[in-house]
Order: structure tokens, then sequence, then C-alpha cells
């Protein structure tokens, strides 16, 4: 009986441990950048990008080539389409998206005046939910694909 107790135990851990290295992994969020959705402190699970596709409107984890970290942000353009902040409105293909809350009507920031930018194919424009943590796109430029390191998805019996 006890051994096909520890056996059991074993047989879980060594699972998890394989699902968590081959498929996803939990972690906890540091960063205000998505907030209000993603809080710091909350726990969220992340997907391998090679596993899942990606698209507009996920949060995904993007390791920047401009400095050595990772940003938590979300995929607002893709293939094609033409980006620009003009007085605090972000504007896709034309069509404005949403009110940046710009910290100030000085052009040098970002989130107030971004010049068009069109996304290449393969490439993403990331913008974080907290537009005054410019840790994004508007900061680092638009990520390639490959930069992607995670794609954060809510199971829906973990969470609330």
């Amino acid at each position: 009986m006890f051994l096909a107790s520890v056996l059991v135990v074993l047989v879980a851990v060594l699972f998890q441990l394989v699902l968590r290295q081959l498929f996803f992994y939990p972690l906890r969020i540091t960063s205000d950048a998505m907030a209000p959705e993603v809080k710091p402190g909350d726990k969220r699970y992340f997907v391998y990008p090679k596993l899942t596709s990606t698209g507009k409107g996920d949060i995904v984890l993007v390791k920047s080539m401009r400095a050595d970290v990772e940003m938590l942000c979300r995929i607002v353009a893709t293939d094609g389409d033409r980006v620009q902040i003009k007085q605090g409105k972000l504007t896709i293909n034309g069509s404005v998206e949403r009110e940046m809350a710009p910290r100030t009507s000085d052009a040098r920031d970002l989130s107030f005046e971004l010049a068009e930018t069109e996304v290449r194919p393969n490439f993403f424009f990331c913008l974080n939910d907290n537009h005054l943590n410019t840790n994004d796109s508007r900061a680092h430029g638009i990520f390639a694909r490959n930069q992607i390191v995670a794609k954060a998805f809510k199971p829906f019996l973990l969470f609330k």
C-alpha cells in the first residue's frame, strides 16, 4: 500500500515536470504593464509559441533585442497593419482603436505621438494595457515572431 502511494506521487510529480518543460509553465506577474486585467501578484500560465497560434489581442511574453528583459504585452497589430499614435489616439489602418491616456502632450512622450509604422510579415506590434508603462513596441520597436517567448492563457478551471 505504501509503495503504491509513493509510486503514484512520483508519477504525478514526473508528469507535472514533463508538462511544465514541454508545454506550459506558471508565472507570477511582477509588473503592472497589463493592469488592470493582469495585476502584479497574479499567476498566469504560459504556453510555448510553437504549440499555439498568436494573433491580435493575445497577451504574450516577448524578449527584447535592445535589452535583456522579457516583457508582458498585448499584440495589437500584425502582418501589414499600419500603426500610429497621434495626439494620444492609437490608430490601426486608419481607424482609431483607443485613447492612450498620455502623461503629457509632449511629442517626445511615446504614448502621445508615434510616427506611422508598418508591421512587416512575421512581426507584431505590442502595447501594454497600462499605457504609462512604455516597455513595449513604442520603446523597443516591432517584435519578430521568434522573439515571442510564450503566450498567456487562462485555464477556466483554475482561475476566477
